[in-house]
């Protein structure tokens, strides 16, 4: 019991420098700012959360450019997930085994519902060699 407290600790230390880090530039440059983390412990998935406004804009960068998109969500789970646990942690030792990365364009509480709000998610698998996309039968 005292592990996990601890363990409970150091993940909201971890989370809390985590939230206050900048605004990113990403790969595609493109700005992002972190909105937050869902720990989602039925699923065993850590939800990162960034709000990018360029998403909306038609004449943006991501428009209609799917893979720029992938590849900075690819890029955010690489990278911020080192954030998230302290150096030398293993989120799969611990019982986490993929991350969903999200981007919005405004910010919006996880769960609710919003037709306004665009919003993109991607799924990875947390592995040896870091994020791997989750394939399934809607990816080519």
């Amino acid at each position: 019991m005292e592990q996990a407290a601890a363990s409970a600790l150091v993940l909201c230390g971890a989370a809390q420098a985590f939230a206050q880090d900048a605004p990113l530039i990403l790969p595609s440059g493109v700005q992002a700012s972190y909105y937050d983390i869902i720990w989602d412990e039925d699923l065993s998935v850590i939800r990162l959360r960034y709000v990018v406004p360029q998403l909306a804009e038609p004449e943006s960068l991501y428009h209609a450019d799917a893979l720029r998109v992938f590849e900075d969500m690819e890029w955010l789970c690489e990278t911020q997930m080192q954030n998230v646990f302290a150096a030398g942690e293993d989120a799969r030792e611990q019982g986490w085994e993929s991350v969903v990365v999200t981007l919005m364009d405004r910010p919006i509480e996880f769960g609710m519902r919003d037709a306004e709000i665009f919003q993109l998610f991607e799924w990875f698998s947390l592995s040896m060699d870091g994020c791997e996309p989750e394939l399934d039968e809607y990816h080519d």
